[in-house]
């Protein structure tokens, strides 16, 4: 079988999707997190320098999002990821710290808790989480246009600063191992004939919050076959994240396959 990917656009939530009361994260202004604020990593030989301060930093890009295949998993800020949560990735500002995100396309802005390192897997600036892209009118999965302006905890509006925290987890004892990109694995959810049949379960899985989702058609006894499937993904977490996100949609009939 011959599979080629499709563009589709991801994250078609409408806003009343998501609860609004339930995805502002609180916001302190709590000293540098003890993970993730080495003065400078190195991720695939690339290798960036992490702010000394988030004073003066403003620059536009393209944002991505990131969702339900990473729920509840570690941050490098040492937190809990929470894709309902105003929260982001950032290759170089502090952890934790605080920016004005804007889509350039529509004038919306938000503040988000910068928390995690990234995105490694794009050339884009930002990795917005699935509900503060949802805020933002942001459907395509990367590439949406931006403005991203760091916030000194001093300069918080007073309506978001509260006393507590978002949910930590421990240090790690050594090191996270490093993720084997030679590797991957796809989870389809369906191959149909019909392309509406499958872009209607593009959509459907976006909404939800699986922004790895993709369409590919496939040569399938020589007739032309759409096909949606969730991936790459590279270790046993994300694949039993989105096998959970499925199942809960009422979606059993899906198979894991590890891809080329």
């Amino acid at each position: 079988m011959t599979i080629s990917l499709v563009a589709c656009s991801g994250n078609s939530a409408k806003k009343s999707d998501v609860d609004t009361a339930q995805v502002h994260n609180q916001v302190s202004t709590e000293a540098r997190s003890e993970c993730g604020n080495d003065p400078a990593y190195t991720i695939d030989g690339k290798t960036y320098q992490v702010l000394d301060s988030v004073t003066g930093y403003s620059e536009r890009g393209t944002a991505a999002w990131y969702g339900a295949e990473y729920q509840g998993t570690e941050t490098a800020g040492c937190e809990v990821f929470d894709m309902y949560g105003y929260s982001a990735a950032h290759r170089t500002l502090p952890l934790p710290s605080f920016a004005k995100v804007t889509n350039q396309q529509n004038g919306k802005h938000i503040i988000v808790r910068i928390n995690d390192r990234g995105p490694f897997e794009s050339g884009d600036l930002i990795q917005l989480s699935f509900a503060a892209a949802n805020a933002l009118g942001i459907k395509a999965k990367t590439g949406a246009p931006v403005e991203v302006a760091a916030i000194p905890p001093e300069q918080l509006p007073p309506e978001l600063k509260a006393d507590s925290k978002p949910k930590a987890v421990a240090p790690l004892v050594k090191p996270t191992e490093p993720v084997d990109k030679s590797k991957p694995y796809y989870v389809i959810a369906g191959t149909w004939p019909d392309r509406n049949a499958s872009l209607d379960m593009f959509v459907r899985l976006t909404s939800v919050g699986l922004a790895k989702t993709e369409m590919a058609t496939a040569q399938q006894n020589g007739r032309e076959m759409y096909q949606v499937r969730v991936g790459p993904l590279y270790n046993q977490d994300q694949i039993d994240n989105v096998k959970d996100i499925l199942e809960s949609n009422g979606l059993a009939n899906f198979k894991v396959v590890a891809g080329k």
